[in-house]
């Protein structure tokens, strides 16, 4: 309840929480109760798939993830339609998409017709742990998200991150 409380009055929140103990929902839920499109950062396409997969067995329907395995080009172009016409709630991206112009440009049109309510870091843990060695793509990613998810208005969307595997260490880093 408090991360979605504070997440819907545009707060930013980190929650750890044990495997099954919510975290999904938490963010599923917020961004629900908001107008809007939400953007998660997931830093594997099985889990996007896991997370897309569940929500349909619900009746949320719309949903996407514009990932790698998208490689037949009018596919990708009638994703990318789709999402700056804020037809889907929900997008799934790895956080390299965000160094990728077509999508910061996508988030930035839909951000002119529909707000980016939440945008949510999911596995919140690989800011720290992969960031630096692996995944260099989390450690630009605070900056990215604010820079192109304001709407008209300049207001940026909360940050929601998410991890049921973290040290106070990589909450620190998180944070920071």
């Amino acid at each position: 309840y408090e991360a979605i409380s504070r997440a819907m009055y545009g707060d930013d929140v980190i929650v750890l929480l044990p495997t099954g103990a919510g975290k999904s929902v938490a963010y599923q839920l917020t961004s629900l109760l908001m107008p809007g499109v939400m953007i998660v950062v997931s830093p594997l396409v099985a889990l996007m798939n896991d997370q897309l997969d569940n929500l349909r067995k619900v009746g949320i329907d719309r949903v996407l993830s514009i990932t790698g395995q998208i490689t037949n080009y009018k596919e990708r172009e009638r994703a990318y339609e789709g999402f700056e016409q804020a037809q889907f709630l929900f997008c799934y991206v790895a956080p390299e998409r965000f160094q990728k112009n077509d999508f910061r440009q996508s988030i930035k049109s839909v951000s002119q017709i529909s707000p980016i309510n939440l945008v949510v870091v999911d596995e919140a843990h690989c800011v720290s742990e992969w960031g630096h060695q692996f995944r260099t793509a989390y450690l630009t990613l605070g900056n990215v998200l604010r820079e192109v998810c304001q709407d008209i208005t300049g207001s940026e969307p909360p940050v929601l991150a998410l991890t049921g595997t973290a040290s106070r260490a990589v909450l620190n880093d998180v944070i920071n």
